[in-house]
């Protein structure tokens, strides 16, 4: 209100009224200038290598992304942190976006690192350390398992899970149970891995079984005991009970060997 009411005053002269005018435009611009050149300095932006120095941000912001965007087979979003980056770091401006990788291919989560690349027009690379957490619904056991038992869904329930530190594994579905049994005593809440399960011993040491032997494409059934304990697909001895002699068979199921002579 005071500037209008200058600016209209009839007593003063056109002239130094378009002074005025112009006095307080370059007043404006200059403080304006100063604002633009104060907030570069606390988001810690320097002009003096806008145009050739990398971000420091920039590389933390396009490492973020790559994180985020990396396709984890899991339901839940990566939680990671990222070392920060030494903030007398200098490097070249990249003209295009950073090309970011994993420094080992087969370390995708837990404590690993990050390649990032300048590809032009100047060359150099970094390597950015970063710990990398990822959540999944894993099976674990619902009450306590003995040694032996043959397992299914009734056994199990899902847990979520920092995966990135389950170093021996884990199991997602109940589907991958089939024909597998327990190894050793478990108590209730344990995370089921594969070290602790082994395919499910269809012939036992001892049982009786069916033998199929094939011989000159004629089949013969007659039966026989199990010599050894053995799971779907390996080779076990077993004797026939009608000639006596052991012969050497593959498992093909619950009880049944198959002799090829």
């Amino acid at each position: 209100m005071i500037l209008v009411g200058f600016l209209t005053d009839p007593s003063l002269p056109l002239m130094p009224a378009r002074a005025a005018v112009l006095s307080i435009v370059e007043m404006y611009k200059t403080g304006l200038s100063v604002l633009v050149i104060l907030l570069a300095s606390v988001l810690g932006f320097n002009p003096s290598f806008a145009s050739d120095s990398q971000s420091l941000a920039s590389i933390q912001l396009q490492s973020e992304a790559f994180i985020a965007k990396y396709p984890y087979s899991s339901p839940y979003a990566a939680q990671f942190e990222l070392s920060r980056l030494d903030k007398r770091l200098k490097l070249k401006a990249c003209a295009k976006p950073l090309a970011i990788s994993f420094t080992r291919p087969d370390k995708v989560m837990g404590n690993t690192s990050l390649t990032v690349r300048c590809e032009t027009p100047v060359n150099w690379q970094i390597h950015l350390p970063v710990r990398i957490d990822i959540y999944d619904d894993v099976l674990v056991s619902k009450t306590p398992l003995s040694k032996g038992q043959i397992i299914d869904a009734r056994d199990v329930v899902l847990r979520k899970e920092n995966i990135a530190r389950l170093n021996q594994g884990f199991l997602r579905q109940t589907k991958t149970l089939e024909n597998l049994e327990i190894k050793r005593n478990l108590p209730a809440q344990s995370i089921l891995t594969p070290a602790l399960l082994s395919p499910r011993k269809l012939v036992k040491a001892g049982q009786k079984v069916t033998i199929m032997l094939e011989m000159q494409g004629m089949q013969i059934k007659t039966s026989g005991f199990a010599l050894q304990s053995a799971s779907r697909g390996q080779t076990i001895k077993v004797r026939n009970s009608r000639s006596n002699k052991i012969v050497e068979g593959i498992v093909e199921g619950y009880g049944q060997i198959r002799v090829t002579l």
